[in-house]
């Protein structure tokens, strides 16, 4: 039995520093943007997460790319 897979959809996941807790520790939030297109190459969805990062306020410790794919048998 094969299994095909089809990606279905594509979201960025930017990772920034929002400061430091109490206990010294780096604090970190996380804004995933959903609904790109699953066709946008890596380039693309860097330099998009690249320009967001322009925007906010505070600075970008990472950037990940998660797809989401539909499994199924032929």
């Amino acid at each position: 039995m094969a299994v095909v897979s089809t990606k279905v959809a594509s979201a960025l996941k930017l990772t920034m520093k929002v400061g430091i807790d109490v206990n010294g520790k780096d604090k970190f939030v996380t804004k995933t943007m959903g609904n790109l297109k699953v066709t946008a190459t890596d380039e693309d969805i860097f330099a998009i997460g690249q320009a967001i990062s322009n925007i906010k306020t505070y600075p970008l410790f990472g950037l990940d790319r998660q797809d989401q794919y539909s499994l199924v048998t032929e």
